[in-house]
């Protein structure tokens, strides 16, 4: 019978470090117990660590937050791979066999390790995506049987820069966190939002963010492309502060209090003034234009990804992620690009959360989160180690921690590895004849504190000795 296990999981947002402790029940279903959020600047930038001692303050801090909150010990946690440099490379391996044969396991396998051995430049492979084998003249999936003497193999390599994992390894070990695993986002995101039917038809779900976009293609339920692009909805806010000169948390809040991604064009619009810091007032029109100039671009960046692929979306796109809050961006990649079959997603209604647990307004961005704590498998927390003390007065002898220790109750001190005779701790006994067994029977040793006292004052004697 299975037991209910603690699961942790962290997303670095270019933005905000966040965390995530929910309850994984036996029969699979999850309860969202605690979540912490610790807003970050110039540390992470694109879904890139940059600054490691700020990420590793960050982490730190969040985890000691979900651990006063929760009573409980974090140690292993599930960590989020992203970044712009992720992105799937093709690949083809190519084998002639000398003869015609049924394709066996064994060649199979020769092909995914050889594809494994694919250089790139700076860059590393984090997991491969088999697409399909070509057999003779045929494409299929199962090639395992087919008589043939030529075997072709197709991967989608995930790659990413090298650096991208080894500074989250860092930042865990800076953290004292133990790893669990490293997921790769999106992957879980798609797996989390999307449904069977959706993949195998072909959709896209594109996830737009604070500092990057990422999509991802699927068709026959299988990933065919994954891209991260470097814009988000950060470079809104920035246009904004830059071209109105205001600060960019007054930007943001006009983004979000007036921003539309796309707006009908009207001869007898009524000019609307908005107010902004400093009794200064702004048209709302230049407001929106400035929104809707970097948010068609970005859109243009994604339609660039998914034209080669727009005949075979049967179930179209799906946005996702926090700046798909966007008002009218759905209409405004219809007017682009003149693809309507589209939807928004954020995250699903049933998800069960602690009756303690309050999430802040962005709550429906935490899908990633959600989809590691999901995926993961490892018990995340336990009792807290005890800390060892100076002194236990409990114990017959003192205990020393560091270069210092006693022996097994023997008097016998090792500092520096000299060591000293047993110290006797009690004092001579005097014995009348024929009465040395009674005497036996009445006697009382000395005190426990007076045995400690004698102890340290015959050891500091031994030191002046020595010196």
């Amino acid at each position: 019978m299975g037991v209910e296990k603690n699961i942790v999981a962290i997303e670095l947002g270019s933005s905000s470090v966040r965390a995530m402790l929910g309850q994984k029940r036996p029969d699979g279903s999850l309860q969202v117990l605690g979540f912490e959020k610790e807003t970050v600047t110039d540390c992470i930038r694109k879904g890139v660590v940059y600054n490691i001692d700020k990420t590793i303050q960050a982490i730190a801090t969040i985890v000691k937050r979900l651990e006063e909150r929760q009573k409980v010990f974090v140690h292993k946690v599930y960590i989020g791979v992203t970044g712009q440099s992720l992105r799937t490379v093709g690949n083809t391996v190519r084998r002639q066999l000398d003869t015609k044969v049924a394709i066996s396991e064994d060649i199979i396998d020769a092909l995914s390790d050889e594809n494994r051995l694919q250089p790139y430049a700076g860059a590393e492979i984090l997991d491969v995506v088999t697409q399909e084998y070509r057999v003779g003249a045929h494409l299929t999936t199962e090639p395992v049987g087919i008589m043939s003497d030529r075997i072709e193999g197709r991967f989608k390599n995930i790659v990413a820069r090298k650096t991208l994992c080894e500074n989250l390894r860092h930042c865990l070990d800076g953290a004292k966190l133990e790893k669990a695993d490293f997921f790769i986002s999106p992957l879980l995101l798609s797996g989390y939002l999307l449904t069977d039917p959706e993949k195998r038809s072909g959709c896209a779900l594109v996830d737009f963010g604070a500092e990057t976009t990422t999509v991802m293609v699927y068709e026959k339920n299988i990933l065919r492309h994954l891209v991260v692009i470097p814009l988000g909805g950060n470079n809104i806010t920035a246009d904004i502060a830059s071209l109105l000169h205001i600060e960019p948390d007054e930007a943001e809040s006009l983004k979000r209090t007036y921003g539309s991604a796309y707006t009908e064009e009207s001869e007898n619009a009524e000019v609307r003034n908005i107010n902004i810091s400093n009794d200064r007032t702004i048209d709302e029109k230049r407001l929106l234009n400035i929104i809707e100039a970097r948010q068609q671009e970005i859109l243009a960046n994604v339609w660039e990804q998914l034209k080669n692929f727009s005949d075979r979306l049967l179930a179209g796109i799906i946005f996702t992620g926090g700046a798909a809050n966007m008002p009218n961006l759905e209409a405004a990649f219809v007017q682009y690009h003149h693809f309507d079959r589209i939807k928004t997603r954020l995250m699903p209604a049933t998800l069960e959360y602690s009756t303690t647990l309050r999430l802040d307004p962005q709550a429906n961005t935490l899908a990633t989160l959600v989809a590691m704590l999901r995926r993961g498998e490892m018990e995340c927390t336990s009792e807290r180690p005890a800390e060892p003390g100076l002194f236990d007065p409990s114990r017959e002898e003192p205990t020393f921690i560091g270069n210092t220790q006693t022996g097994s109750g023997d008097g016998v001190i090792k500092e520096n590895k000299i060591e000293e005779p047993a110290i006797e701790t009690t004092e001579p006994e005097i014995q009348v004849e024929g009465e040395e067994e009674e005497t036996q029977k009445k006697e009382k040793g000395p005190s426990k504190a007076s045995k400690i006292s004698k102890w340290f004052k015959k050891f500091a004697e031994t030191l002046v000795e020595e010196k």
